[in-house]
């Protein structure tokens, strides 16, 4: 009785050494069921196996179709109404006027914090703008100091020429 283990003394081969050479021989001389090749073996093997299954024809299987959904595909939102009894009424799910009223108090408050924030932008353009003419000022300041400086500075030096000179 043939075992399928891999190990076993009938899978290996046997190793006979003679005076001049040394030769393998296998020593497995039981025949498997895959090697014989009568016909009484193969039919009895096809009784007692059990028979093979067939994949349907191609015509009755449904295609699965793509999931794939165009970008540009139109969307379509139904919205039913329930009885007021209906278990799908009851849910808790937001109706119509809920979320209409929610609507109306979102785009008031964007539209509050909208204009808050334009007053606050015209502050800082009208403070921008008194801060550049304090600088223009500033700057007009300065060059008259400037040339006043240079002027004071020019009548020492001719002054000190002068003085030196006599």
């Amino acid at each position: 009785m043939p075992t399928d283990d891999p190990f076993s003394s009938s899978s290996i081969p046997a190793i006979t050494k003679s005076e001049s050479s040394v030769s393998i021989s296998p020593q497995n001389t039981t025949p498997s069921p895959s090697s014989s090749s009568t016909p009484s073996n193969k039919a009895g093997e096809a009784s007692t196996s059990a028979p093979k299954l067939t994949r349907p024809p191609l015509t009755s299987r449904k295609s699965s179709g793509t999931i794939i959904i165009p970008r540009d595909a139109p969307t379509e939102v139904s919205r039913q109404d329930f009885p007021p009894d209906d278990a799908r009424a009851m849910s808790p799910r937001r109706s119509t006027e809920e979320t209409d009223k929610m609507l109306v108090s979102a785009r008031q408050s964007i539209e509050k914090r909208a204009q808050d924030m334009q007053s606050g932008l015209e502050a800082i353009a009208t403070q921008i703008e008194s801060v550049s003419k304090n600088c223009e000022s500033l700057d007009r300041q300065n060059q008259a100091l400037q040339d006043a400086i240079g002027d004071m500075t020019r009548s020492l030096s001719r002054e000190s020429l002068n003085a030196k000179k006599k």
